[in-house]
C-alpha cells in the first residue's frame, strides 16, 4: 500500500490582519497635494514668503510720494525625500499561508502611511499662531470662537479642527457641543462641529493641544508617486519587495491656522 507525505496539514487559514495605523485619520486628505516636483528636475522647493510694506499719501497736485512700497521675502527651502520599505518572504512560506504576500503589501502600505501621519502631525507642530484656555479649565466651544476670532478670517470655508482624545471628551460634555449636530458624520474621523468648522480626532495630536488650520496650509510636495519594484532569487527562493516615494511635506502657510494649548499657570 502507497504511502501518502503530507507536507503541510490540511488546514483551513483566515486572515486576521492586525493594522499598523497610527491613527485612523486620512491625513493625506487634510492637505494639498502639489505635483510640480515631478513635473521639473531638481530635488528642492523653495518657497517665498513674501511681505509688503507701504502706504498710500493724499498728495497736492505735481508732489511725490514720500514713501515707497518695499516687497521683504523670507525663501524657505524644503529638500525631497526617500521614504521606502522592504519586505522578504520565502516561497516555502506562501506555500504554507499564501496570506503573507497579501499581509505583506499591506503591512507595506500602513508603514508608508504611518510616515505620511507622523510628518504631517510634526508640520502642523510648527504653526506659528498660537492661543491658549485657561489651567484647571476644559477645553470648550468659546476657546474656539476666541480662536477663531485671533485668525481673524472674514472666510472660514475649508478649516477644520483636530485634537487628541482627552479633549475630545471635554468638548462631548460641553453644553454647547451636546445642542449642536453632535456625531454627523461627514468623513472618516469627524465627530461633530463646532461654531461650523469639522473636529476631528487623532492620538498623534498631543494631550492638551487644539490645532484649528485648513487643507491648504500644509502641502505634500510629490516627486515621484508610490512604486513598487520585486526581486527573487531562484536558487533560494527568496522574494524581496521594495515599496516607496519621494517628496516631502511642509508647512507653507499658517494665516488659517492657529495651535492652542492649555496655560501652565
Amino acid at each position: 500500500m502507497a504511502t501518502v507525505h503530507t507536507l503541510y496539514e490540511n488546514i483551513v487559514l483566515e486572515n486576521k490582519f492586525t493594522s499598523l495605523l497610527n491613527t485612523e485619520l486620512e491625513t493625506r486628505g487634510l492637505m494639498e497635494l502639489d505635483y510640480s516636483l515631478a513635473e521639473s528636475a531638481g530635488l528642492r522647493k523653495t518657497i517665498n514668503k513674501y511681505t509688503y510694506t507701504g502706504s498710500v499719501e493724499k498728495l497736492a497736485k505735481g508732489a511725490k510720494n514720500t514713501t515707497k512700497g518695499v516687497v521683504t521675502f523670507v525663501p524657505v527651502h524644503h529638500d525631497v525625500e526617500r521614504f521606502q520599505s522592504t519586505v522578504e518572504f520565502n516561497d516555502m512560506d506562501v506555500m504554507q499561508d499564501p496570506n503573507i504576500i497579501e499581509v505583506s503589501m499591506r503591512g507595506e502600505v500602513d508603514l508608508q502611511t504611518n510616515k505620511i501621519n507622523d510628518l504631517y502631525f510634526a508640520e502642523l507642530a510648527k504653526i506659528s499662531n498660537t492661543g491658549t484656555w485657561a489651567k484647571d479649565t476644559t477645553f470648550s466651544y468659546d476657546t474656539v470662537v476666541d480662536a477663531l476670532a485671533t485668525i481673524n478670517r472674514e472666510v472660514e470655508e475649508g478649516m477644520f479642527i483636530i485634537m487628541n482624545n482627552a479633549q475630545r471628551a471635554e468638548i462631548r460634555k460641553d453644553p454647547d457641543f451636546k445642542a449642536s449636530r453632535q456625531g454627523e458624520i461627514l468623513y472618516k474621523g469627524q465627530f461633530g462641529d463646532i461654531s461650523g468648522l469639522p473636529v476631528l480626532f487623532s492620538k498623534l495630536v498631543p494631550v492638551n493641544t487644539v490645532y484649528i488650520t485648513a487643507k491648504d496650509q500644509i502641502k505634500f510636495f510629490v516627486k515621484a508617486e508610490g512604486s513598487v519594484e520585486q526581486d527573487r532569487d531562484i536558487e533560494t527562493k527568496d522574494n524581496t519587495v521594495v515599496y516607496e516615494r519621494h517628496g516631502v511635506i511642509a508647512l507653507v502657510d499658517d494665516t488659517k491656522s492657529i495651535k492652542l494649548t492649555q496655560a501652565t499657570a
